[in-house]
């Protein structure tokens, strides 16, 4: 079957799972994913005042929220930015984020959310959200193909970037995600119950 097809297949799936959550469900599980990161992976991977860059998004629909990492990385001082959707087809650019950063929805995608200016930087940890995942860290996304575009151009400037994904237990595929050559894979990704690492 062509590659592709099976994506649109697997990705109606999951778009189903997903919008199935309740606003309750979402609020406490995506909890739960943030107290993952920040108790149990956040310490393994940064240290404080190395300077490194994370970017986290803004979700959109049914993905996990960001709220309590946001307001982890303000309170410690821990630098972050918001993905900007600049041309399609084209990777995305990073705005270091700041007190008074102003929002607004994308001239691409209106229900999708990106800060209207600031610092342009090179982040060193991508958090990004996923339709599904499996356990030779593949990621299904909506199909813009933005991140894969975007993780593999960072690489060529920064060899070390770390890939994050965050996602409900529930998103995980028994099925192996069949990719392509352009696809990128996660390093970790952080459930509400676990987090799995490529290493």
């Amino acid at each position: 079957m062509d590659v592709e097809i099976e994506k649109s297949k697997l990705r109606k799936i999951f778009r189903e799972k997903r919008s199935a959550i309740s606003p309750a469900e979402l609020s406490e599980k995506s909890q739960q994913i943030n107290q993952n990161f920040i108790n149990n992976l956040l310490p393994k991977i940064y240290h404080n005042h190395c300077g490194k860059i994370f970017s986290i998004y803004l979700p959109c629909g049914n993905e996990v929220s960001t709220t309590l990492i946001s307001e982890h990385f303000k309170k410690n001082q821990i630098k972050f930015s918001y993905p900007k959707i600049i041309e399609k087809n084209q990777p995305l650019e990073f705005v270091l984020t700041d007190e008074n950063q102003l929002f607004a929805p994308s001239n691409f995608f209106s229900k999708i959310t990106e800060p209207l200016s600031g610092k342009k930087i090179l982040p060193d940890f991508i958090i990004l959200p996923l339709l599904a995942f499996d356990l030779d860290f593949s990621r299904l996304g909506m199909g813009g193909g933005f991140f894969d575009r975007t993780i593999e151009h960072l690489k060529k400037q920064k060899s070390e970037i770390v890939v994050i994904g965050l996602a409900f237990d529930f998103q995980r595929s028994r099925d192996t995600i069949s990719t392509t050559k352009t696809d990128q894979k996660l390093d970790f990704v952080v459930t509400e119950k676990t987090i799995f690492s490529a290493s």
